[in-house]
C-alpha cells in the first residue's frame, strides 16, 4: 500500500471552549451517533482505505458490498470509482452508492458501524496497516466519544480504555489454542444482532483452562491439579489461588455456565460476559508475567 497521510486527531480531545465551559462536553455515544461521528468515521474509511487501497480491490470489494451487505443484484454492481472527462465521480459508481447510504441521517447509527466492521473484515491489507488503520479508527472513536472501541477488527462497548489494553494484549497468545478460545469469547460478545454470552463466558475460561495447561506442561489435568504445578515454580499467595478457582467455579458448579441449561441455570448478560473476557485475559497475562518471572531465576 502507498504511505498515507497523517491526519493528526491530537493527544487532547477536548477544545478550548469545552474546557472554559463555553460548550458542552459530548456524552458517551452508546446508543446513538451524531454526524460529527458519522463523518469521522467516512473520512477515516477515506483516509485508510478509499484513497489508498488499489482500484482492483476496491473494485472487488465492491462486489462483496452488493452480494453481501446492500444484498442487490450483483449483475448491475458498477466499478468502485468512475470518473468523468472533467474528473468529477460518476453518481452511478459503487463508492457514490455507499457514501449515500453512509451519511444519510436515514441510515441507523448501528448500521454504520456494521458498515465500517464489514470493510476491516473484507478488504486484504497488509498486518501492520491493519494495525494503524484500526489505531486510527480508535483515536476517532475516542475523539467523538462513542462507546465503542475495535478490538482486533471488532466493535467493543466499553467502559475503559484499559479494558481493550488487557484484550489486546492476549489476543495474539502465541498458544493457538488460547489464542483460539479468546477470539471465540470475543466474537460472540461483538456480535450485537445476536450475541452468545452464555458461550463467550465458555470460551474465555477455556482459554484459561487451556493456558494452564499449557504452563504446567500436561496436556490432560484437571484446572485445579494445573494450578498446583504452576504454584510450584511461580508460588501464588493463598487467597489469590482461591480466586483463580473460584472464577473457575462460577462457570463449572451445578446450573453454572458450562452446565445444560435447567431453570438453576445461570443467565448471564452483557455486563457478565465482558468481565469474564476481560478478568480471564488479565489472567491469562499474569500467568504468563508469572511464567517469565520464574523463567529468570
Amino acid at each position: 500500500m502507498q504511505p498515507r497521510v497523517i491526519y493528526s486527531l491530537g493527544d487532547d480531545v477536548s477544545r478550548f471552549s469545552q474546557r472554559m465551559g463555553f460548550s458542552p462536553a459530548k456524552v458517551v455515544q452508546i446508543d446513538s451517533m451524531d454526524s460529527e461521528l458519522r463523518i469521522g468515521l467516512w473520512n477515516a474509511l477515506q483516509c485508510c482505505y478509499w484513497d489508498i487501497v488499489p482500484s482492483e480491490t476496491l473494485d472487488f470489494f465492491a462486489k462483496v458490498v452488493w452480494f453481501d451487505y446492500f444484498k442487490l443484484p450483483i449483475d448491475k454492481c458498477p466499478d468502485f470509482y468512475v470518473r468523468f472527462l472533467d474528473n468529477s465521480l460518476s453518481e452511478r459508481c459503487a463508492y457514490m452508492k455507499c457514501r449515500e447510504y453512509f451519511l444519510s441521517s436515514d441510515t441507523k447509527w448501528w448500521e454504520i458501524y456494521d458498515f465500517v466492521e464489514f470493510t476491516l473484515k473484507n478488504i486484504e491489507i497488509d498486518e501492520n496497516d491493519l494495525r494503524d488503520n484500526i489505531n486510527f479508527f480508535n483515536n476517532v472513536l475516542e475523539r467523538e466519544n462513542s462507546g465503542y472501541r475495535f478490538v482486533g477488527i471488532q466493535l467493543l462497548a466499553v467502559s475503559d480504555e484499559n479494558e481493550i489494553k488487557i484484550i489486546e494484549d492476549i489476543r495474539e497468545e502465541e498458544n493457538n489454542n488460547v489464542s483460539t478460545h479468546l477470539k471465540s469469547a470475543l466474537s460472540m460478545l461483538a456480535d450485537r444482532k445476536n450475541p452468545d454470552y452464555r458461550n463467550s463466558i465458555k470460551e474465555s475460561i477455556s482459554a484459561v483452562e487451556s493456558l494452564c495447561c499449557y504452563l504446567s506442561g500436561k496436556s490432560k489435568i484437571k484446572f485445579s491439579d494445573a494450578l498446583t504445578e504452576i504454584d510450584k515454580k511461580s508460588s501464588f499467595h493463598p487467597s489469590l489461588r482461591k480466586a483463580f478457582l473460584n472464577l473457575y467455579g462460577y462457570t463449572s458448579d451445578n446450573g453454572g455456565i458450562r452446565h445444560a441449561l435447567t431453570d438453576k441455570s445461570i443467565h448471564p448478560s452483557y455486563a457478565d460476559a465482558k468481565f469474564m473476557l476481560v478478568t480471564c485475559s488479565a489472567f491469562c497475562n499474569f500467568l504468563k508475567a508469572k511464567k517469565a518471572e520464574s523463567d529468570q531465576l
